[in-house]
């Protein structure tokens, strides 16, 4: 039997559905796939903390854990079953499932500018498609990706950086960028990543501008490479009949809430990137800033590959659609 098999067994005995509380209060339940001590789960917990202390008697949250729980590759599967409510974290875990939260990568502004673009609207229209999971919001604005390594990569004289066949951690999301770069990709997720370099297994990784410091990684990883090459994508994802479900009071509130803080959470993750960079330097991690060749070489690997991998994934036409959506977004 499947763990989503077993989930679903007993989830009768579970409290897993908006409205069983009362029938004045909604409880929705909700995991997250980040490690509890990644910084970028301060933004989610101030998030359920925000909706249970201003809610009472109208929406609570009941927060059942991490992948301790439920494993990281089944959370957004249980939601969309109905198992659990409310996923929390990257949506990069899930892209192969619902490939039209890819064109999150490529937006460069804080998420309200993404709402009004009508980003958002076209995530949870497909979402709700393919999956039967609405898309309420975008928690990973305000930071982005790069490369952090154990060894120092050679640079050539014309600038640019030998990172072939080094083998870097990175999600599958990361596939058309590595490849571009000719990087040893290995998939391993954030809670074992001190593991991996502890032992060896990887020579660097692929990692947002915050949370190194707090996960410890700054022990084994000596450089840090600029330039940064895509936008977090962390979300905040419901069951759709869930959602639906709600009183019209109880979805508005739970909006304005999600609303608030995608807001939040870009300042917070500002002001994480300084405390970050600022523990980085105080370990002894040295930056490598990529000019001119070196610069562009990192930066066409994303952007070369992301449009022309979304196309593949969606078709030409619907890829152009998003992009559109994304370009309008940025410029704004």
């Amino acid at each position: 039997m499947s763990f989503i098999t077993r989930m679903k067994a007993g989830a009768a005995a579970l409290v897993v559905t908006a409205g069983i509380a009362s029938a004045e209060e909604a409880t929705i339940s909700a995991v997250y796939s980040l490690p509890s001590t990644n910084d970028l789960m301060k933004s989610y917990l101030a998030f359920v903390e925000d909706v249970n202390a201003n809610g009472e008697g109208v929406l609570q949250i009941d927060l059942r854990g991490g992948t301790e729980i439920i494993p990281r590759n089944e959370q957004m599967n249980a939601v969309s079953r109905g198992i659990i409510d409310m996923y929390m974290g990257p949506a990069g875990y899930y892209q192969r499932q619902i490939p039209e939260l890819t064109p999150l990568d490529a937006a460069s502004v804080p998420a309200d500018k993404l709402r009004a673009a009508g980003l958002h609207e076209a995530i949870d229209a497909a979402s709700r498609e393919r999956a039967g999971v609405a898309f309420l919001g975008a928690m990973g604005t305000g930071y982005a990706f790069q490369f952090y390594t154990t060894e120092k990569p050679e640079i050539a004289e014309d600038g640019t950086i030998a990172l072939a066949d080094m083998k870097i951690r990175g999600g599958s999301s990361y596939d058309p960028m590595y490849s571009a770069l000719d990087i040893a990709r290995v998939d391993i997720p954030a809670g074992d990543i001190y593991t991996a370099l502890e032992r060896g297994l990887v020579e660097g990784i692929g990692f947002t501008t915050i949370g190194v410091s707090s996960g410890g990684w700054q022990e084994f990883l000596k450089y840090r490479i600029f330039p940064t090459w895509r936008q977090g994508n962390t979300i905040l994802a419901m069951n759709a009949a869930s959602f639906d479900g709600l009183t019209e009071a109880q979805r508005n509130y739970l909006m304005e809430m999600v609303m608030k803080h995608e807001m939040l959470a870009y300042e917070a993750a500002q002001n994480l990137e300084k405390v970050d960079s600022a523990a980085l330097a105080e370990a002894g991690v040295e930056d490598i800033v990529l000019e001119g060749a070196g610069e562009a070489q990192i930066t066409n690997a994303f952007q070369e590959t992301f449009w022309e991998s979304v196309s593949e994934t969606l078709g030409a036409e619907r890829a152009a659609e998003f992009r559109k959506i994304v370009d309008a977004a940025n410029a704004s």
